[in-house]
């Protein structure tokens, strides 16, 4: 073979990875794939791919590669290499790992990235991007023919698994008693949590660059003596919770970190180790701590009330939910900087919890729907049977039954110390128990309340083992016994038992069944997961199947396993072991395969998990066949109570499930190992030093350890051992994968790639039901699109003035690919059949949960079929209240969350795809229900003003992206002036405009009748020897006014006529109105420039720019136009609004400051102190249409790719308030569901900087800053700041405050002080959501005045004032007669209050002062603010030019806040009287 001179390049040299010579190479074409490597050298090859052939490389016999290449995988220049052709086949690979970071990547980019890869070459370390760059990535990891590989060739079915490291990740530390014991070596568990799994994942986190959004939380369950509520005081039963056993208990939660990014964690493990040593007392002696006077019950041994549970009997399961509440809304918020999703749960127990049932379904659902990795890592030692194990208990009863479930969707870890002891290697699998005198074990017993009497009696019996006369060993082997294959005689009998309906075992059970059949949807239950052992007391009697006894023993008194009854939630669904089948449908031989029959025609079932369950001692027992289950019948009720057998957790690899779409859902991250089954790497047992080195790729190349974990190399990943085949429909119980089998060898490691660098839900799957159970067990509907036919009818009805550039409607194929771009967006995956999956196939097959799509392109129309289940899920909804503390609080509070998974079956698919089809029409705009993505984006001004001269220029460079005409002939003025520059420069001036400075000056101090924008005719004398023009009267009348506008020298500025087809002689209604003022005599102030502009509109000289003549003429950024031969009124273009986005400018309202609103001295005007009922009245009336008039927003079309780099057409809106106030923020609202992230990101930087050059800080808000508990999209974890203010400090010189005035003015008065007082520290009025509870309570209670939210001028917090109702006078002066507050009225049920009554969130407030003496005595209290940090506000959004909103800075200022309420050095009093000294100046 021919040898190649091997040389080097730089990437500023060329762009390509290898460079070949035509001459040299004429049988190479481009795009093939080629292999480099030294002859005489083990290890060195390589694959590249050809992107082009040079014909002018001088040197002869040569190669060129990239030097970063060459040094990856050492090759040597100079020397000679092969080159070979490769077909790509041999050189596919089955899965790549690609890595991202400090990106938003949507599952529809990814979809879109994979499609763009296929056929092309990749190999470890490759950088890649797409979308004109905005997305990139990086190969981080590849396997082909069951190994790791160092390059290969990735086809249409390569598994693209794409990994994050900046994911949102919340980290909760189970804070049980086991912390304090010791491990093996003699280390407390909560060190080995911190010190040891903590600080190796925090060195992993910095040494791969993660850059993680990170919450911390440690959490208890603190269980109490008391057996009778009435134990408890009043003041302490607000969070008490009652568990199945009638055990009272408290859950705690203590937030260390909160949202928070740092590059090294190290500094917060001395944080927490603070918080673990002040643990015990802040939480078990949380009580008497909070409540001197109370006294609850408790063990005289122990110091405190409460006792901390062990980690089984844990709030696992709710806090997985939390985290749950807000990873179901990521496409709330969005940040662009970070992808993913990760709950991680420290817990020094084992991997067995006690659960309830329907709150693991609950779980259940939710995780794998929302496709959230849910990690699990245990500091205890790994114990001998398979984990995760979750145990059911019902809490009709008394005692936890021996319900087990295996839970796939929970990635266990098991984290082991690197100490070693000197003397010894072995490692114990098992913890054991410590040594308890009688007293203590007493006690431990009572605590715990794990065993019933019966459940007692029976250890009793297992205890005297050693004595006993029975063969227990034997009578375990038959319990877990493997089923045998079945038998054409069982066979034979189940199709008698279908069609024989005369006997009367057989007739009963059908009665049964059809009696219950409404009972069968009353809870949900996975059985592919769930295996009962024991359950009683249910509604149906249970079979038993008791050990060995005497003849004399009844099966009742001392059972050792117990088989429950065939239970209502049991029929839903179908458990297979092997070939057996447990409910009431048989799997029958067709076709080579087996198949469900329906339920209603089979009545004996055969037990799960056991070929023959030994028959339980005494009559009324049916066996069937040569392999037998348990039936039990009662004469007395003629019904067949059918038993399931054990599962053994000793050895689940024994048992299969029937394989469905949830337990493929994560499957495709993993890689397949040798035996082509999949593998996660973390599950390994110990094998010779010579079996542990990294297979190579097939070309040689050793691939470096820096790229892999000693986790996953620790040992080999594969079982030794047989493996057993697999069928299609089967699968293991135990696992992830479902493939890999679980041994007592195996050991269980730490899965640092996925804490490291969590994966992203795949985007593909593997299954789909077949024919039979699409028929039978799930509903189907169908529509059809016509793309070409809708967008012919858009088109015909949009007219010339829509942006053609914007609005071109999409193509059939467009429209086909977008389908399937939304529904992976929405979690959906794309199902990957064997020889049938193409990217360029017609047919597309998606499927999240038990919801399947299939979407068909055949010519021009578009038929989209859905599957959904016919018996779905039923709904339920959890109510759960806990005591939280967050970084900011004092001390734990009062909180609650409701648990619920989404029913997915009702989203609404025909809306969003005939929106696709429209791009956004009217018709199809979106709802809440769609969950499009947003983003709350909030303008502030900066130090200087005036802020509405800013905020006009924002919208016209920024929003709205206009030109302005530049006429020649005018010359360019000597000073500034308040109009726009008439050189038609949108530069920014130099210096402030002095005149806008003097126009809001002079509206700040003018009445409410009074508009502002007025002016003395000396102050234009300035302008008039500037321009030396004579200034239009206002006698001259409309034409006179119209050709002085469209004069070359002192005229109007006017838009540039071809932008969005505007017509000739558009202009700014802002603009117009200070040139009226500028430029027309008679015109002094604001009110007098509309009013002649409106006449003008009314005699037809001047029109709304879109032909409307019905629309009045307002003050702001509102685009009118002079009529003229090319445009006149009547002309209406219906997608005007949609095209330009017009805010009115009120200035009715007179602000509360000069010159500036952030940096003037002088005391604001005090509204409060307005003596004259009348005026004060007056007063209230105009505060209250002013926050009705911010929570009025209108739309308008978003141009995403403004540089047009993505491949596909995309599109968003822009939602915005319709009105500004000067002395208030403006907020704006991105929403898309098309769109690539990236894209979005370099938008929303666009918009920063040109923030910035207008002068004014854009930062982003989120949709519930205060994260009030009774809102659907709070955060669990979250909790705003109450901070009270001390109104007791003024009454001075004998007067009780505001007692001079009316009572019935009170809570107005003080809602106006308190909102001074936020003004005076820098914050200005912002917009609530409209979905939150603070801006619906209008809708249902209208009080007074509405409730106040203000946003820090810096954009680093929040504050909330809540209005109170016309009949609570007594907030002021609280009177003694009042009746005190009970629990129920300040604890909200979310049962019998709404969501939006304006009571919970007032009541909210209150709730954080609960438990202190004062509260229940004086309900001043009751007055405050609520605070709360902008979680958004990232580095990247921060304004160097704008206020400083660095975290140092937020905690000075919510210090002097709370300093300057509590009347801290009389600084609140002072402030009292100085706004009475003002009054009385004033009114002198």
């Amino acid at each position: 073979m021919k040898t190649f001179k091997l040389i080097a390049h730089q990437k500023h040299f060329s762009e390509e990875e290898i460079i070949l010579s035509s001459k040299d190479f004429p049988h190479v074409k481009v795009r093939d794939v080629v292999e480099i490597y030294h002859p005489d050298v083990i290890g060195s090859r390589i694959l590249l791919q050809v992107h082009s052939l040079k014909d002018d490389i001088q040197t002869k016999d040569t190669i060129s590669i990239e030097q970063s290449i060459v040094s990856l995988f050492q090759l040597q220049i100079f020397f000679g290499v092969h080159v070979t052709v490769v077909d790509p086949t041999s050189a596919a690979l089955d899965s790549v790992e690609l890595t991202f970071k400090d990106q938003y990547l949507g599952r529809s980019d990814m979809w879109r990235l994979k499609n763009c890869l296929i056929g092309t070459c990749l190999y470890i370390g490759k950088k890649l991007e797409f979308c004109s760059k905005s997305v990139r990535c990086q190969v981080h990891e590849m396997w082909g023919q069951g190994e790791r590989v160092a390059c290969g060739v990735i086809t249409e079915d390569t598994k693209i698994v794409f990994r994050s490291s900046t994911s949102q990740v919340y980290l909760f530390l189970q804070m049980s008693s086991e912390m304090w014991d010791f491990d093996i070596y003699g280390d407390l568990y909560f060190e080995k949590a911190v010190n040891g799994f903590l600080s190796e994942l925090f060195a992993k986190w910095k040494r791969h660059g993660s850059n993680h959004e990170v919450t911390i939380v440690l959490f208890s369950r603190i269980f109490y003596e008391a057996e009778s509520l009435e134990y408890f005081p009043e003041a302490v039963r607000a969070c008490l919770q009652q568990d199945y056993r009638g055990k009272f208990y408290e859950d705690f939660y203590r937030v260390a970190v909160q949202s928070e990014r740092m590059d090294d964690w190290a500094c917060i493990l001395p944080q927490l180790k603070l918080l673990f040593h002040g643990w015990q007392n802040s939480v078990l002696g949380y009580h008497q701590q909070n409540h001197p006077g109370v006294n609850i019950p408790k063990v005289l041994s122990e110091k405190y009330y409460g006792v901390n549970s062990c980690a089984a009997q844990g709030n696992f399961l709710e806090v997985l939910n939390m985290s749950l509440n807000v990873f179901e809304k990521h496409y709330l918020d969005r940040s662009f900087d970070r992808t993913g999703q990760l709950s991680v749960v420290i817990t020094p127990g084992v991997g067995v919890f006690e659960v309830d049932r329907e709150l693991t379904n609950i779980t259940k659902q939710r995780i794998i729907d929302n496709g959230v990795g849910s990690d699990l890592v245990c500091v205890g030692e790994q114990p001998l049977h398979a984990v995760p194990l979750l145990q059911f208990h019902n809490k009709r009863h008394c005692a936890a039954s021996n319900d087990f479930s295996m839970p796939h969707w929970i990635n266990l870890s098991f984290y082991s110390s690197s100490k070693r002891i000197g003397y010894s290697t072995f490692l114990p699998r098992i913890k054991m128990a410590p040594i308890l005198n009688k007293e203590t074990a007493q006690h431990k017993n009572k605590t715990a309340g794990l065993l019933s009497s019966k459940a007692s009696s029976a250890i009793k019996v297992e205890t005297s083992m050693p004595n006993s006369v029975f063969d227990y060993d034997a009578y375990d082997a038959k319990v877990f016994a493997l089923p045998v294959s079945r038998t054409s005689k069982v066979q034979t009998l189940m199709r008698e038992s279908r069609h024989r309906k005369t006997t009367t075992i057989s007739s009963e059970t059908n009665r049964f069944d059809r009696g219950r059949g409404n009972v069968r949807k009353s809870r949900v239950q996975d059985a592919d997961v769930s295996f009962t052992s024991g359950h009683p007391g249910d509604g149906l009697s249970s079979s038993l199947i008791s050990a060995p006894t005497m003849l004399s023993c009844s099966l009742t008194k001392t059972p050792s396993v117990t088989i429950p009854k065939r239970s209502a939630a049991d029929d839903s669904f179908i458990v297979t072991c092997g070939a057996a089948a447990p409910h009431a449908r048989v799997r029958r031989p067709s076709g080579g395969e087996e198949r469900l029959e329906d339920r209603r025609f089979s009545t004996l079932r055969v037990v799960v998990g056991s070929a023959g369950s030994p028959c339980a001692l005494g009559g009324n027992t049916v066996t069937t066949g040569a392999n037998p289950s348990t039936l039990n019948f009662n004469p007395s009720t003629r019904q067949i109570k059918t038993g399931r057998a054990l599962i053994n957790p000793f050895d689940p690899s024994r048992v299969t499930i029937k394989l469905t779409s949830n337990r493929r859902r994560w499957t495709h991250i993993f890689p397949k190992g040798p035996t082509g089954v999949l593998i996660q790497q973390h599950h390994y047992q110990a094998v010779p030093a010579s079996e542990e080195k990294l297979t190579s790729s097939s070309f040689g190349v050793n691939l470096s350890s820096a790229n892999l974990d000693s986790s996953s190399v620790g040992g080999n990943s594969n079982t030794k051992g047989r493996q057993r085949p697999m069928n299609r429909s089967l699968t293991l119980l135990w696992g992830a994968t479902g493939e890999q089998e679980w041994t007592p060898a195996l050991t269980t490691g730490v899965d640092w790639k996925s804490l490291t660098i969590p994966a992203c839900l795949p985007i593909t799957t593997d299954y789909f039901p077949d024919q039979r159970s699409l028929q039978n067990d799930f509903l189907v509907s169908e529509y059809s699109i016509i793309p070409d036919d809708v967008n012919s009818i858009s088109v015909n009805d949009c007219g010339q003035q829509q942006k053609l550039s914007f609005r071109r409607p999409l193509e059939t194929k467009e429209v086909f690919l977008e389908l399937i771009s939304q529904r992976l967006s929405q979690g959906f995956q794309l199902i990957v059949l064997p020889h049938t999956y193409s990217t360029h196939s017609q047919e597309y097959l998606l499927s999240i949960g038990r919801i399947f799509h299939k979407i068909v392109l055949k010519g021009s129309t578009i038929t989209v079929t859905g599957y959904r289940p016919r018996h779905p899920y039923p709904t339920c909804n959890i109510h759960y209240r806990y005591r939280l503390q967050t970084p900011d609080h004092l001390t734990y509070e009062i909180s609650w969350v409701d648990f619920n998974a989404e029913k997915l079956e009702n989203y609404n698919w025909n809306h969003l795809d005939h929106y696709i089809c429209t791009r956004g029409d009217r018709d199809f705009a979106l709802t809440e229900s769609l969950k499009y993505w947003r983003l709350r984006l909030c303008v502030l001004p900066t130090y200087d003003c005036p802020f509405t001269e800013k905020i006009l220029r924002f919208l016209d460079t920024c929003v709205n992206r206009v030109k302005h005409h530049n006429p020649t002939k005018k010359p360019r003025p000597l000073a500034p002036t308040m109009f726009r520059d008439r050189g038609g420069s949108n530069r920014i001036p130099d210096r402030p405009r002095p005149r806008a400075s003097l126009v809001e000056t002079k509206s700040l101090h003018q009445s409410s009748g009074d508009h502002g924008l007025s002016m003395a005719d000396n102050q234009f004398s300035t302008d008039e020897c500037i321009y030396s023009v004579t200034r239009t009267r206002v006698a001259s009348g409309s034409a006179a006014i119209v050709e002085a506008m469209k004069s070359s020298i002192g005229g109007m500025t006017f838009l540039e006529g071809k932008i969005n087809d505007l017509p000739p002689y558009t202009f700014i209604s802002y603009e117009a109105v200070a040139w009226l003022l500028d430029q027309v005599e008679g015109i002094t102030t604001e009110r007098d420039a509309i009013e002649l502009m409106q006449k003008m509109i009314d005699e037809r000289h001047v029109c709304h720019s879109s032909g409307n003549d019905k629309i009045k003429f307002c003050c702001g950024f509102y685009l009118f136009s002079l009529v003229s031969d090319a445009f006149s009124p009547g002309c209406v273009s219906e997608n005007f609004d949609c095209e330009w986005a017009e805010v009115e400018f009120e200035n009715s309202f007179p602000p509360p400051c000069a010159s500036s609103v952030l940096t003037n001295p002088e005391p604001v005007k005090y509204q409060f102190l307005i003596a004259d009922p009348k005026e004060f009245r007056s007063v209230a009336s105009l505060y209250e249409n002013r926050y009705d008039q911010m929570l009025r927003y209108k739309s308008c079309n978003l141009d995403m790719d403004i540089s047009g780099k993505s491949e596909r057409i995309e599109w968003g809106h822009l939602r915005y308030q319709s009105v500004f106030y000067p002395d208030a923020s403006l907020e704006f609202i991105f929403q898309w569901v098309v769109c690539t992230g990236p894209l979005v990101a370099e938008l929303l930087q666009n918009w920063l900087r040109k923030a910035q050059n207008c002068g004014v800080n854009l930062v982003p808000i989120p949709c519930d800053p205060f994260a009030l508990p009774m809102s659907h999209k709070a955060d669990p974890l979250r909790a705003p700041v109450f901070v009270p203010l001390n109104i007791s400090a003024l009454n001075w010189e004998g007067r009780t405050f505001f007692e001079e005035y009316p009572q019935d003015s009170w809570p107005q008065r003080l809602l106006l002080f308190q909102e001074s007082i936020a003004r005076h520290f820098g914050f200005l009025p912002c917009s609530p959501d409209p979905a939150s509870p603070t801006a619906s309570s209008r809708a249902n209670v209208r009080p007074p005045l509405p409730p106040l939210q203000f946003i820090h001028t810096s954009g680093t917090a929040f504050v909330l004032i809540l209005s109170s109702t016309s009949n609570d006078k007594n907030v002021v002066h609280p009177s003694p007669q009042r009746p005190q507050r009970t629990n129920s009225n300040w604890l909200p049920n979310s049962a019998v209050h709404s969501p939006t009554d304006p009571s919970l969130t007032l009541s909210y407030i209150t709730r954080h002062v609960v438990g202190r003496q004062k509260w229940q005595q004086n309900q001043e209290v009751r007055v405050g603010f609520l605070w709360a940090w902008n979680s958004m506000l990232s580095k990247r959004w921060r304004n160097p030019s704008g206020p400083v909103c660095d975290e140092n800075t937020g905690s000075k200022l919510l210090s002097d806040f709370r300093k300057f309420c509590a009347n801290d050095e009389d600084r609140l009093k002072n402030y009292w009287i100085q706004a009475l000294d003002r009054m009385s100046s004033v009114s002198s």
